[in-house]
């Protein structure tokens, strides 16, 4: 796992990030069907000394930030994930 690799302890990345250990634990490993949200999956990438946007988590939650923020490009994007499906839509 990489926190072994940067040689950090998953109680010491919990103190960094502000997250309780057992929750940063669980999110780590997908246990109970818990997942790191973008804002959390940012800052340890950061206390990892990775780029902010390491983790699919981070730019999930970027991009659906800008698709609820932004009609014209969550139209856009949904026509071009759409394409070749049955589905329409009017505009």
């Amino acid at each position: 796992m990489i926190l072994g690799e940067r040689g950090i302890t998953v109680t010491a990345l919990s103190r960094r990030t502000g997250v309780h250990k057992s929750h940063l634990s669980r999110g780590l490993r997908h246990a109970e069907a818990k997942v790191i949200g973008g804002d959390l999956a940012g800052r340890i990438a950061l206390e990892l000394g990775l780029p902010v946007d390491y983790w699919p988590e981070y730019r999930e939650a970027v991009v659906v930030e800008r698709v609820r923020s932004d009609a014209t490009w969550r139209d856009r994007l949904y026509d071009c994930v759409s394409e070749g499906s049955e589905t329409t839509r009017s505009r």
